[in-house]
């Protein structure tokens, strides 16, 4: 900070985040707070606890100090604005410069309000000592739930506003899980990776497959063209039905015709030829021979013949063709290149690592999915009857862990903190009653519940204060803003 009003105060201070200037230690001399309009004995001395002894202090203080130091004295901060504590206190810590005449009549002034301040103050001691006890100053306070952050999140709504009264269950605050948020970003940074790195793995796997698949269809072809060659050449030389056929028991000779081929090469040219058969070489004989007829012919050409045994017999029915093996090898590989054809897109996928990535693709888009579902956001409700205090945020906030967002003063269990110097705690006991007086003068009755086991050092004396608690006894207390100032007087 900046402002001049910084090098006037003593050493020692430090810029806290919530406060402002503030100071661990007391410092050498404090200015009396009191002396701030709206700045009573309560005000001064919780002020004095958070490290605040001077003017120029208060006089720094901007929003963000006003809204946190208005908490911690739970007072509106519309009433440390309106009556102007920081531009009181810049008025009082301004240095003033006067003339020694000046001077000299403020002095006679100041003495002479201090002797009649003095006179009143004994007078009314006296005449007040006279009906009744010295009254005591407490402060009016309440029972406070503070709700809590439960997870670093966001504030998305805000429900309720200072001074609303709330009941059990009623919702407050709508947060959003922060890391909930990082998750649902981190997943669907991985989907948009996984997506990325399936389409360049599709892309490059349909280039493999069509330049493979190329190179199979023309190896595929060409061993399907050897298999129609071979199969053509087979049935060509495949025998066909038996013409004739004679058997004989004493060795007859034996004739036939081994295939439409040599019939038609070697019967057609000559009328009335025949075509023998050897049924030692298997194969046929192209040597024709005239059939004999009725008339007398001339003898015929001498002729190849094989012998059948005595007992043989020979039958009609094709005789069976050798298998070729190159066809078999070749029908195997067409049959072997059309399987993998079949399995090539499935092959490649497999090897590129398509089918892996698909699975991780669905299994983040799922995963995704699901986190999405999940609620992330937190209804915080109030834990039971009470007054919204103060809400310390606003919509759209990050919170931290365990920051106080609000708190909710139950206003049905009020009572008076009273601190008394400790030697004056003989005053005081558990069941004691005390008369309380109400701002607007109104008397109610109270009731000593709770006398403290320590003490509290305080002040620049060193005076030792104990916090009593006083409820209500007989008739319900009024309406009046807790934090207010409650004149205590003992019986005793």
């Amino acid at each position: 900070m900046e402002s001049p009003i910084i090098a006037t105060l003593p050493r020692g201070h430090h810029m806290d985040r919530q406060f402002g200037v503030v100071y661990n230690r007391a410092p050498a001399y404090a200015d009396d707070l009191t002396q701030i309009d709206g700045v009573r004995t309560r005000e001064a001395v919780l002020l004095n606890q958070m490290g605040i002894y001077l003017f120029g202090q208060v006089s720094l203080w901007r929003h963000r100090e006003i809204v946190a130091i208005a908490g911690e004295l739970q007072v509106p901060v519309s009433r440390i604005v309106d009556e102007g504590w920081t531009e009181q206190a810049r008025e009082l810590c301004r240095p003033t410069v006067r003339t020694s005449s000046h001077r000299s009549a403020s002095i006679l002034r100041t003495a002479a309000l201090l002797a009649c301040a003095l006179l009143i103050g004994f007078l009314s001691v006296y005449f007040l000592g006279r009906y009744r006890n010295q009254a005591l100053t407490g402060i009016l306070s309440a029972d406070i739930t503070s709700i809590r952050v439960p997870a670093a999140s966001r504030l998305t709504t805000v429900s309720v506003k200072p001074g609303d009264e709330v009941f059990s269950g009623q919702p407050l605050l709508t947060l959003e899980k922060l890391e909930h948020l990082a998750l649902i970003e981190n997943q669907e940074r991985l989907v948009r990776d996984i997506e990325r790195d399936l389409k360049r793995i599709e892309a490059q796997s349909a280039i493999e497959l069509e330049w493979r698949t190329r190179d199979l269809d023309r190896t595929l072809t060409g061993v399907r063209l050897q298999v129609a060659q071979r199969e053509s050449v087979a049935q060509w030389q495949q025998p066909t039905e038996p013409m004739n056929a004679w058997t004989s028991r004493e060795g007859t000779q034996v004739s036939r015709i081994s295939s439409r081929s040599e019939m038609s090469t070697s019967l057609r040219p000559q009328a009335g030829g025949i075509a023998f058969f050897s049924g030692i070489s298997g194969q046929s004989s192209p040597i024709t021979a005239t059939v004999a007829l009725a008339t007398p012919a001339p003898q015929p050409a001498p002729i190849r013949t094989a012998m059948v045994p005595r007992e043989g017999v020979v039958s009609d029915s094709p005789v069976p063709m050798p298998v070729d093996p190159q066809l078999e090898v070749l029908r195997s590989e067409q049959l072997r290149l059309e399987t993998v054809r079949t399995t090539l897109p499935s092959t490649i996928s497999e090897a590129l690592g398509v089918t892996s990535l698909k699975g991780q693709f669905t299994e983040a888009s799922q995963q995704l999915d699901s986190m999405k579902s999940v609620s992330r956001e937190i209804q915080v409700q109030a834990p039971n009857y009470g007054v919204v205090g103060q809400v310390r945020f606003r919509q759209g906030d990050d919170l931290p862990a365990g920051e106080i967002m609000l708190r909710i003063l139950h206003t049905d269990r009020r009572y008076v903190m009273l601190y008394l110097p400790t030697k004056r705690v003989n005053e005081m006991q558990p069941g004691h009653e005390v008369e309380l007086r109400f701002p607007g003068n109104q008397e109610f009755r109270g009731q000593v519940v709770e006398i403290p086991m320590m003490a509290d050092t305080t002040g620049e004396t060193g005076e030792t204060l104990a916090a009593f608690r006083i409820e209500p006894v007989g008739k319900l207390w009024p309406t009046v803003p807790v934090g207010s100032q409650i004149d205590v007087i003992s019986s005793r």
